[in-house]
């Protein structure tokens, strides 16, 4: 593990190898939506598949167009939850799963900054499969690159959302499948 200047933790082995390679055929099986974006006054499809898994009532709406609501944990999301807050010391409601299918699946600069996570929330994020390159940058700043790889976990602290951007870029390189778990906080639903 170590702790960088920019406000995350990361543990690059955090899942040794059997339990990435269990963990991402778990997710192969997951229920993977294509979801529709509101931008610009366009609507067009998220560059990537999503899922989310949670605890019940624990909506999730980004971009003022994307409403995601939990299907109900399963076993092993909910253990890899347990094993997070075990490590990192946060407790996550919900978990937001992204599929970036080739190096054409993408996400642009953003912060998660949604009222329904509270304020200066934790988000922990876990890495399976093909290794893609993660940018973070100060607002108004230059990025710094990593390379976010399998088993890997990485711990955006509170305080981070409000000062960072993040993103994970195209690429004309041939990448296989990259699988992202992001586990977060919630302040709604049942408890």
């Amino acid at each position: 593990m170590f702790k960088t200047q920019i406000g995350f933790l990361y543990y690059p082995e955090f899942l040794n190898k059997e339990e990435a390679d269990e963990l991402y055929q778990h997710t192969l099986e997951l229920q993977w939506q294509q979801n529709q974006i509101r931008m610009l006054g366009k609507t067009m499809p998220v560059p990537r598949l999503e899922c989310i898994y949670g605890d019940e009532g624990c909506d999730y709406l980004y971009s003022k167009s994307v409403l995601l609501k939990p299907l109900p944990w399963t076993d092993a999301l909910a253990k890899l939850r347990d094993r997070i807050t075990a490590t990192a010391g946060y407790n996550f409601r919900i978990v937001i799963g992204n599929e970036y299918r080739s190096g054409q699946d993408s996400i642009g600069w953003h912060n998660d900054s949604e009222a329904s996570m509270g304020l200066n929330p934790a988000i922990a994020s876990i890495s399976l499969g093909s290794v893609r390159k993660f940018q973070i940058k100060p607002i108004g700043g230059k990025p710094t690159d990593f390379w976010l790889e399998h088993g890997s976990l990485l711990v955006m602290l509170p305080g981070c959302q409000s000062t960072h951007l993040h993103q994970i870029p195209k690429t004309n390189k041939v990448v296989s499948t990259r699988i992202n778990l992001t586990f977060r906080p919630h302040v709604g639903g049942k408890r």
